[in-house]
């Protein structure tokens, strides 16, 4: 009998004769007395609120006859009426929840588990006899639910995440994930209610930034979704619709204070004419709308900046430390595909991915970070996931999309991408590396007043990064100052 699932301790054989199966009975039912006592122990242990009224009420019917009860009943019954209407909160915390939670983990999940697990092929069979999972505990949350689960021997997660979809609709959810919980465990999520379902406003950016820990939604659970822009590129992926600018504007929306006050730049490409960032373009200090020259230039200039601080921090410092004089650079790029896949001139389009992936490769500790867009997972961009540590994921048309954008294996564990309904823009699943599991989220809701907002309140006070010339963002018009031969955009390219 494997040790990881549940079997029946007193079945019968065929081969048993009268004697055994009788004492088998016998035992079986003794089984069940003890097990009786012992949950009712338990019960009583768990809900002092509920088993002291109880017990307290039955002692005075032995003791003091029926009227003595009635009368001890009412005044338990008028004291939690009392605490009820005095402090609601309290009242549903320490007494309503926990009873209502345990009663829904026993009677919507324990109750069904066995039939569950033999209908949907997760019990094999063995001597006859069905293996169960055990289900080792259950965590009832205000949406969501969580089922800890010890695997039978020979199961693996694809088996349990394969049967996701019909879990969740056994158990009466909205939907499933199935996740690795450690050797041998898995961790089922039942969404009852979406904590994601509803949009979420703008804030008003924090004045101190944390480029580790940048703020730009929330969780399902209601804790902030926060992303680290220090040190690590990050892809945004989804289709047309899905929400891509909203978790890009989330993340200038977090940077705006340093923006203004110069610590950060923001140097943005928009390869379709500007459209999607053209309103914000008084908050970056580079704007390019072409995927010709103009954007070929950004990022030969950046490759510039990122040559000349890997000069300056070699053999001193590992980091780059931004300051108002050599700020951090965000690199936004709206539409990757359209400057390395749909480029028509090759000579162009070789040049832009040979200066991204110099980027990418080599950008993260000196301050130059890449935050790109994509709506098509093309071999062009897929073959650039890699250089993102961050990967988020929006909402896919098809399934095998899931793993070209998040990585293999992302999608059994628990990035559903393609099942994320239209109605919910702005909620994606997020991979980092050395994460196995997911993050699902949903990004803030950033709307064109929030956007003209940001461009007049934090416009930077724009001052050129030694060594490279800037085109200013307003006027289009280059800086007058003089360009450092060691960091021409020649240079740097070479």
């Amino acid at each position: 009998m494997a040790s990881s699932g549940v079997r029946d301790p007193f079945a019968s054989k065929d081969s048993d004769g009268p004697i055994t199966v009788l004492f088998l009975l016998v035992a079986k039912c003794a089984w069940g007395v003890v097990m009786f006592w012992v949950t009712l122990t338990k019960w009583a242990v768990l809900f002092p609120l509920v088993s002291v009224p109880t017990l307290t009420t039955i002692a005075a019917l032995v003791m003091s006859g029926p009227w003595a009860a009635v009368f001890l009943a009412s005044v338990w019954a008028s004291i939690f009426v009392v605490w009820a209407a005095l402090d609601a909160r309290s009242f549903v915390r320490f007494f309503a929840r926990p009873i209502a939670s345990r009663w829904h983990a026993w009677h919507t999940y324990r109750v069904k588990w066995a039939r569950v697990c033999a209908l949907h092929g997760l019990a094999p069979v063995l001597d006859t006899e069905p293996v169960v999972p055990k289900l080792r505990r259950i965590h009832v949350g205000q949406s969501a639910d969580e089922l800890h689960v010890n695997l039978v021997f020979g199961q693996t997660v694809a088996d349990w995440s394969s049967r996701s979809e019909a879990l969740a609709h056994a158990f009466g959810a909205q939907s499933s994930t199935v996740l690795l919980d450690g050797p041998g465990r898995v961790r089922i999520v039942l969404r009852r209610i979406d904590g994601l379902r509803n949009a979420l406003a703008l804030p008003s950016p924090a004045e101190t930034v944390d480029l580790a820990n940048l703020v730009i939604g929330a969780g399902e659970n209601g804790t902030p979704w926060s992303v680290r822009l220090l040190g690590r590129h990050i892809l945004v992926a989804g289709l047309m619709g899905a929400g891509k600018g909203s978790v890009v504007w989330s993340m200038l929306a977090a940077l705006a204070p340093a923006i203004r006050d110069s610590s950060v730049q923001a140097w943005v490409i928009d390869p379709k004419g500007g459209m999607e960032f053209g309103q914000g373009v008084g908050l970056f200090t580079r704007f390019a709308y072409d995927t010709g020259t103009e954007s070929l230039e950004l990022l030969r200039d950046a490759a510039a900046v990122l040559t000349r601080r890997a000069n300056g921090l070699r053999g001193t410092s590992r980091q780059h430390e931004p300051t108002p004089t050599d700020p951090f650079i965000v690199i936004v790029i709206d539409e990757l595909a359209s400057l390395i896949a749909y480029q028509t001139d090759r000579k162009l389009a070789n040049e832009i991915s040979g200066l991204l992936s110099l980027i990418l490769s080599q950008g993260r500790a000196v301050g130059v970070s890449v935050v790109a867009a994509v709506q098509d997972p093309s071999k062009d961009v897929v073959l650039m996931r890699q250089l993102f540590p961050i990967r988020i994921g929006l909402r896919f048309a098809e399934a095998t999309q899931v793993d070209m954008i998040l990585g293999q294996g992302s999608r059994v564990a628990g990035a559903l991408c393609d099942q994320i309904p239209d109605a919910l823009p702005g909620v994606a699943y997020v991979m980092e590396d050395g994460h196995a599991a997911p993050l699902r989220a949903r990004a803030f809701h950033v709307t064109d007043a929030d956007i003209a907002h940001l461009a007049i309140t934090y416009a930077p006070n724009a001052e050129p990064v030694a060594g490279v010339q800037f085109i200013d963002a307003a006027t289009g018009e280059a800086d007058p100052g003089e360009l450092d031969a060691d960091a021409s955009p020649e240079a740097g390219a070479a």
